[in-house]
């Protein structure tokens, strides 16, 4: 079975209390203006929402000409509490999620969820966690660039192999390095924008747009595929059976 190598796209939202005072307004043209590009290119990608109260997602739905996936951040931190402060969090986001007509499926978190607690997650029919939430530094130790099973069906999202201030390379260069990556086994590639980052190094919508391009490019020869992280579990479940059916007999 011949498989098309897959760029998983997800743009990291900080909330605007969390940017720094005056670039509230910048951040909200970046977010627009990254929605745009995308638009413009026929690609939707994961937007991670810190915002609990939902308030980007329905601006985003509003100004959404085609369909984007959407990803909540909840803070998994601490280990004593996790549970607790977990079911309730997702209990609150999914239904807040569900009166506006988004299905999540991507969650992501800042720290390794017990593995007692996935259980939460299949409850709230959660298929992807993503640990990696912009360019600040996380408890995790190791980022892994292969997805990984956990329990109950549940992927372990790629780290992302570029950070965006890694866009003030050549796009070119990253373009490459994407292709090199296809040589694994599992042709993943996540890539993250993260627009804290873009708003503290200055980073130009531009850089982002020449990416884009260079990706509608790729896809048009058939050498690549552009989807948001949820587009991912269809191909790990088929590498996943297409491996099993490859096992030895005992």
């Amino acid at each position: 079975m011949s498989l098309t190598p897959q760029i998983l796209l997800s743009i990291n939202l900080p909330t605007r209390q969390a940017v720094q005072e005056g670039y509230v307004q910048a951040r909200d043209t970046i977010r627009d203006r990254l929605l745009r590009e995308l638009e413009k290119n026929g690609f939707a990608a994961t937007w991670i929402v810190h915002d609990h109260q939902l308030q980007d997602t329905y601006e985003l739905l509003q100004k959404a000409d085609s369909p984007q996936e959407f990803s909540v951040f909840v803070d998994t931190t601490n280990n004593s509490t996790q549970r607790k402060k977990l079911s309730s969090q997702l209990t609150n986001l999914m239904e807040r999620s569900r009166n506006m007509g988004v299905r999540v499926t991507t969650l992501s978190v800042n720290q390794r969820i017990d593995e007692s607690n996935l259980n939460l997650l299949v409850r709230n029919k959660i298929s992807l966690v993503n640990y990696f939430c912009g360019t600040r530094r996380n408890l995790r130790s190791v980022k892994s660039l292969e997805p990984s099973s956990l329990r109950f069906g549940i992927w372990e999202v790629p780290a992302p192999l570029q950070w965006v201030q890694q866009l003030s390379n050549p796009v070119r260069e990253l373009v490459l390095k994407s292709v090199i990556r296809f040589k694994s086994k599992r042709p993943l590639q996540h890539i993250q924008i993260d627009i804290q980052s873009m708003l503290e190094n200055k980073t130009p919508v531009t850089k982002f747009a020449k990416l884009l391009q260079a990706f509608q490019r790729m896809r048009r020869q058939g050498r690549i595929d552009v989807t948001p992280i949820r587009s991912s579990a269809t191909l790990l479940r088929q590498l996943q059976i297409r491996e099993s059916t490859h096992l030895p007999a005992a």
